[in-house]
């Protein structure tokens, strides 16, 4: 009985914290804001592949035959390190938005923790529930749960790197404006079409996301759900979430050609180089972080 409460009230709970979350605070979190220490993009950009490749490789790491034991409780601590120094940076740097973000990480952190507990295998431990052949054939659930799988779970959804890899997306996109990123790419001589890539890619965004936000009130506010019994309106919601894709996918296609329009009027590749009065450069702290990066590297492999 206890495994059947427990599914409903994890399922129920991430529902309620995905409708609050909703594209609004999507679209929050990705907000472009200033920040008082100015990072080059390139710098960032260099740290995050370091990241992702760190977390790639976390797994062949602890699957070595030929280390010792020591090296193992060496790399789990200074993987635990990393991890939680990246959670507490995240929520530093994004602290003005630490409503929308913590509700993120409350939500992905509660199913995946759900997940990785009752799908991983373990009989170590006292046995806290089974699941009978339905949920183990449908959901791949593991028959016996014991208080090590729990541990698992837990140790799973704190180092999914998902979870690092959006926070990490949620900083550069928050915290680089297309500007900035133009004019340090052109000063470390980045083709231009490249450039128009990521620059694209950063204005995009967070102006899919408002107009998803838009569409998914317009929706509310036409009745989607008025007068209907209150256990099937979060199903509403969810649904309302699912069909404003098809708006946001036109108002893309159509931001695209005006882009397109705005980029030739202004004589975008007219030149090969670009000049700007403002230098972006690299900063002590730049460099910092670029070694910082090189070592995370290092260490991976």
């Amino acid at each position: 009985m206890l495994q059947y409460i427990l599914l409903f009230a994890v399922y129920s709970l991430t529902i309620w914290l995905i409708i609050t979350l909703g594209y609004e605070g999507l679209a929050n979190l990705v907000e472009f804001k200033k920040q008082k220490i100015k990072i080059n993009p390139i710098s960032k950009i260099l740290f995050e592949i370091a990241v992702f490749i760190f977390l790639d490789h976390l797994a062949f790491l602890f699957y070595r035959p030929y280390f010792t034991s020591s090296y193992y409780s060496i790399i789990s601590y200074f993987s635990l390190a990393i991890f939680v120094s990246l959670l507490v940076s995240s929520f530093y740097i994004l602290r003005d938005k630490i409503k929308y973000l913590s509700i993120y990480f409350i939500a992905y952190f509660l199913i995946s923790f759900w997940t990785y507990s009752n799908s991983s295998f373990s009989s170590r431990g006292n046995i806290i529930y089974t699941w009978p052949n339905l949920f183990t054939q449908l959901f791949r659930y593991s028959p016996i749960i014991t208080m090590n799988s729990f541990y698992q779970g837990f140790i799973e959804a704190i180092t999914s790197p998902v979870l690092y890899i959006t926070l990490l997306g949620f900083i550069f996109i928050s915290t680089v404006n297309t500007s900035e990123l133009i004019r340090a790419f052109s000063e470390v001589r980045i083709p231009l079409s490249i450039t128009l890539i990521f620059a694209v890619f950063i204005k995009v965004i967070p102006q899919s996301l408002k107009q998803m936000d838009l569409s998914y009130k317009m929706q509310l506010v036409r009745g989607l759900g008025y007068n209907k019994f209150p256990i099937l309106k979060p199903f509403y919601y969810i649904y309302a979430f699912i069909i404003v894709i098809l708006p946001a996918f036109v108002y893309l296609v159509k931001g695209s050609r005006n882009i397109a329009i705005a980029l030739d009027t202004r004589g975008f590749r007219a030149y090969n180089k670009r000049t700007s009065i403002v230098k972006i450069g690299f900063s002590k702290t730049d460099f910092l972080l670029i070694l910082l990066s090189f070592f995370i590297i290092f260490l991976s492999y």
